[in-house]
């Protein structure tokens, strides 16, 4: 197996050798870039992938992966690998937002059910329709893994839709996540990131949404007392190549890039799973009450908002048959 691990700045290449000295050349690389950083499920699943090529190919391919953004934002390599300069990215539901946005309802609250349900949709006529235009994008699909469910954080107890009326809650600046919590009864505020702890901490929020990863890196069990397990939207990643590229490897060597994916991906969703429970754990040890809501009550407030996106925005289908599934 051969593996060339790229970090963001001045990484060495390393080099394997055969037993004669002479540098042993891989007949195809690879290379796998992804905006998150070491640790992070779509960077495990980059690696693994890397990995992989070169066990199933016997070194022949090679994977080159750059983490932490060394080539750019989510937009950026969606666009390195349209054109080719790389072959490989795995990111979160950006090619979705960016080039399929009528499907866009498939990274939104309020609209998902949970895993099942999305995959499910994934995996039928919905599915169909985004993978269509992602590939006449010359972006291939290899894989979808988990990344998370996003809950609520609060200065309060909230077991209903009812409790929330009127709580000032940071969303982020996206118009369908303002949309759906003003319907819920919030008093949506829109604070960036970096922003989030020191707004709840003086006030200017009351309460926050996300993952389990984003309330624990910005340390929210300080400054929020109520893990609010409201479960409003499920966040899934994908591996993406380059079509082109894919479709021009030998039959053998595309066979490999495709088991490859699809372990590495089965990989990066159970990397993700697991991490989610430590971080919720983390987050509970460090000081924050769970709270099981009435989810349905959430649900059943955002219902108008949601059914009004589909009519304006998400026109690929319709409420009722992404409920089918």
């Amino acid at each position: 197996m051969k593996l060339r691990h790229v970090a963001q700045a001045g990484a060495g290449a390393l080099l394997l050798s055969l037993a004669s000295g002479a540098a042993l050349a891989a007949d195809v690389t690879i290379k796998i870039a992804t905006a998150y950083p070491p640790g992070n499920e779509s960077a495990v699943t980059a690696e693994k992938f890397a990995e992989l090529l070169g066990t199933y190919s016997d070194g022949r391919i090679e994977g080159k992966v750059f983490l932490g953004g060394a080539m750019g934002g989510e937009r950026e390599n969606i666009q390195a690998v349209k054109l080719g300069s790389i072959q490989a990215s795995t990111m979160g539901s950006m090619p979705i937002h960016m080039l399929t946005p009528e499907y866009s309802f498939m990274d939104s609250p309020f609209v998902m059910r949970g895993e099942e349900h999305w995959l499910n949709a994934w995996n039928g006529k919905i599915g169909d329709g985004i993978r269509d235009i992602l590939k006449k994008n010359r972006l291939r699909v290899m894989g979808i893994y988990y990344r998370g469910l996003r809950h609520t954080t609060a200065d309060r107890e909230i077991k209903t839709a009812d409790d929330i009326r009127g709580v000032k809650m940071r969303v982020p600046q996206a118009p369908s996540f303002t949309t759906a919590w003003k319907a819920v009864g919030a008093a949506t505020t829109v604070v960036p990131l970096p922003e989030l702890f020191t707004a709840l901490q003086t006030g200017v929020a009351e309460a926050s949404e996300g993952p389990a990863s984003q309330l624990l890196s910005y340390r929210l069990n300080e400054v929020q007392d109520y893990l609010v397990m409201t479960g409003h939207m499920i966040t899934m990643a994908m591996m993406i190549v380059n079509e082109p590229f894919l479709e021009g490897l030998s039959d053998t060597d595309r066979a490999i890039v495709e088991k490859a994916a699809k372990e590495a991906t089965a990989f990066g969703d159970a990397h993700a799973k697991d991490a989610e429970k430590k971080l919720i754990q983390k987050l509970i040890d460090g000081g924050m009450t769970r709270v099981e809501p009435d989810r349905d009550s959430f649900r059943k407030a955002a219902m108008p908002a949601v059914k009004k996106l589909f009519e304006e925005q998400w026109t690929a289908t319709t409420l009722e048959e992404v409920n089918a599934y």
